[in-house]
């Protein structure tokens, strides 16, 4: 299990650093349905990650974690694999402009906002699991690693309320979603427990 989840992870570890390469030649391509069909095959590797740290660490309450972890990364999968549809519908099918940019844009727009900052949400509630499991087993670098990813759920939470209320809260309107902070963000996440998984057990 331990094998197979580090080979699906670092996999994924390698699409993350394809697209980061490759973007800019592929966004001007128009190449954004392939895109996100990269990024969803990329959530789809790190899907055994939940249930293999749930094994190792062996900790009761951590379960509730995992569950939190599992369903994050399948929202991710969907909204990504539904994206990509989106676009490629749009950019292949739409040539006698049937859907207008503006329909373009709100299904994007539903498919994307608020789901993915509510997703990330379950991220850091998962990570805040991860962070007492650590804590635990005595494993102090980890558990304030993920602590300090389980403390952006405050980031992710003003989003979310900034995007769904209609009239916007003072304390929250300063922050502004930032996707590549998001996508950086993510990948750390992931690979401090790849790098765990690979030289600790």
């Amino acid at each position: 299990m331990l094998v197979s989840t580090m080979i699906f992870g670092w996999t994924g570890v390698i699409l993350f650093l394809f697209l980061s390469f490759s973007y800019q030649k592929l966004a001007k391509s128009n190449e954004f349905a392939l895109v996100h069909i990269v990024m969803a095959i990329m959530y789809a590797t790190w899907l055994p990650l939940p249930f293999t740290l749930n094994h190792i660490l062996k900790i009761e309450y951590l379960q509730i974690g995992t569950i939190f972890g599992i369903v994050y990364l399948l929202l991710l999968v969907s909204a990504m694999t539904l994206q990509a549809g989106h676009i490629t519908f749009i950019v292949k099918e739409n040539d006698n402009r049937g859907i207008t940019d503006i329909q373009g844009e709100y299904m994007m727009f539903t498919l994307s906002n608020p789901l993915e900052a509510t997703v990330n949400i379950f991220k850091c509630i998962w990570a805040l699991f991860l962070a007492l499991a650590f804590w635990n087993q005595n494993e102090r670098i980890m558990a304030v690693i993920m602590l300090f990813f389980s403390f952006l759920i405050f980031y992710y939470l003003a989003i979310v309320l900034n995007t769904v209320m209609v009239k916007q809260m003072k304390l929250f309107s300063w922050v502004k979603q930032n996707i590549y902070f998001t996508n950086l963000e993510t990948f750390s996440f992931f690979f401090v427990l790849l790098i765990y998984l690979t030289l600790v057990p």
